[in-house]
């Protein structure tokens, strides 16, 4: 009786033992990188704004607390302001934090694969994370409003009149002394100008009125009649990620236009995400991770983050991207932000870098914005005042980023305004000399939870892969195996090789 290994030649043997091997590999390779694949394609669909997707939910009931915290600037020595030996000094106060709360409204879902709607934020104070007494303490800071009408008619020939009212019937000082914080901020405090030169401007006959856009309040603060407004932060316009996923979130118009009035050229573009939907990156970034733009609506304009380093939070990998010189720039220094400088082509730049000017955007107030404390900023704006601490791990904008998700780990934006002073022709402003006052900053904050990075890791259960326990680890099952399989192949490789040499010869 014949043996069976009788039936095949010796060169089937070696055609059947290197195919076998050959097809392990080809097996490995499917499991360490066609199913990995084909599950991060199924996990993707979760990451756009279409309902009974993870985003949309999120979207629309956001699960991860906000802060906001706010620090003003209390000026000590205002009445030295005209004496060239002493510098304006600041002390700051706070922070004084807000819980803060998302809800959309008027949203339309667009036949071009975008969403349109409006954002309403709303904010709690929270008087156990606060520095300070939110409704006791008082500040004292440079009068906004008559800043902002010295700086808007300066050179029309109703300055002159204006400010001779104002003179004689006392309706403003070159200071809101003494303002308690509440007012300051959220409720705001009685302005004798600002009422007077609203009715001043509706008695003045057409085609006489100045170019000047008041703020439709009885009276100032820096977020008076914003808490719970579905209409200040405007109109917003982005993609749902429905056509492709690198489309989620990224901003299309702003107050249904692709650009804004403010700046020129790309600066004025909308552009990036508006913060809390971001398109899925995918797992390998490579080492030149692309930087972000984050478009912010209260300075009509995007930041761009560049990267930075990994980022971990509750055992959940992730990047983080930084906010650098170049986005307070206006072409000092890097020439391709000289389209933020906001003065007439032939004046720019007209700001040392450091600062943004965002007037036109903020009913044409004398409001420059920067870092907190000139963080990064020229050294004269630190110089010109006291008080002003700049530091790296206080005042940085940071942004960190699930990629594969594209949902938002933590972040720390943080932002100061300030006021130009300068004299702009008007008696209360006589002789003052030119410099960046602060007012206050803000840091809007907030840092994955446990409960969601803990979901985050399972990398979302895929409807089409309901009976598996964890995706990740399926994924990584998968890999493991591809990993075990070329183990196996690389071994059968070797004792193939020994008997196609010593054993299998003709």
């Amino acid at each position: 009786m014949c043996c069976c290994s009788k039936r095949y030649s010796n060169n089937a043997k070696k055609l059947w033992a290197f195919g076998g091997v050959v097809a392990i590999f080809a097996a490995a390779a499917f499991f360490g990188f066609g199913l990995p694949a084909i599950i991060d394609a199924v996990a993707l669909t979760e990451f756009r704004v279409k309902e009974g997707a993870r985003v949309y939910e999120n979207f629309f009931d956001g699960e991860v607390p906000i802060f906001f915290d706010i620090y003003l600037f209390h000026w000590t020595n205002p009445e030295q302001i005209r004496d060239p030996n002493v510098r304006p000094n600041f002390v700051q106060m706070g922070p004084y934090v807000f819980s803060e709360r998302h809800e959309r409204g008027m949203v339309s879902f667009n036949d071009n694969d975008t969403i349109t709607f409006n954002q309403k934020r709303i904010w709690h104070y929270m008087p156990e994370l606060s520095n300070g007494d939110y409704f006791n303490d008082r500040v004292t800071t440079l009068n906004p409003v008559l800043a902002t009408v010295g700086k808007t008619l300066e050179g029309d020939p109703l300055l002159s009149l204006l400010d001779g009212i104002i003179m004689a019937n006392n309706l403003a000082e070159f200071l809101y002394k003494d303002v308690p914080v509440h007012e300051m901020l959220f409720d705001g405090h009685p302005d004798e100008l600002l009422t007077t030169l609203r009715e001043l401007l509706a008695v003045l006959p057409p085609g006489s009125v100045p170019d000047i856009s008041l703020p439709p309040w009885e009276g100032f603060g820096w977020f008076v009649e914003r808490n719970e407004s579905l209409t200040y932060d405007g109109t917003f316009q982005m993609g749902t990620g429905t056509d492709n996923h690198i489309n989620t979130g990224v901003m299309r118009q702003w107050n249904n236009a692709p650009q804004v009035p403010n700046y020129r050229g790309v600066c004025g573009q909308v552009r990036g995400s508006a913060g809390e939907v971001w398109p899925p990156m995918g797992r390998n970034l490579g080492d030149n991770i692309r930087s972000l733009n984050l478009f912010l609506p209260d300075l009509c304009s995007a930041i761009t983050l560049r990267h930075e380093r990994e980022f971990t939070v509750h055992g959940l990998d992730g990047e983080l991207w930084v906010g650098d010189a170049r986005n307070f720039d206006n072409g000092h220094t890097i020439p391709e932000t000289e389209c933020q400088c906001t003065s007439p082509i032939d004046q720019c730049p007209f700001y040392r870098p450091g600062v943004l000017d965002v007037s036109e955007c903020k009913f044409g107030a004398p409001l420059v914005v920067s870092y907190p404390h000139f963080y990064l900023a020229h050294p004269s704006y630190r110089t010109a005042v006291t008080g002003m601490e700049p530091d790296r791990a206080k005042h940085e904008f940071r942004f960190a980023l699930h990629p594969f998700s594209g949902i938002p780990m933590a972040a720390n934006g943080r932002i100061q305004y300030n006021m130009h002073l300068r004299d702009n022709g008007m008696a209360l402003f006589r002789d003052v000399p030119d410099v960046i006052i602060p007012a206050f900053w803000i840091e809007q904050r907030m840092v994955l939870t446990k409960d969601i990075a803990d979901d985050l890791k399972v990398e979302l259960l895929s409807h089409h892969f309901q009976y598996f326990a964890l995706i990740e680890d399926l994924r990584w099952g998968f890999i493991y195996t591809a990993f075990a399989l070329c183990g196996v192949a690389a071994l059968l490789l070797g004792l193939s090789l020994y008997a196609a040499f010593f054993v299998w010869k003709d």
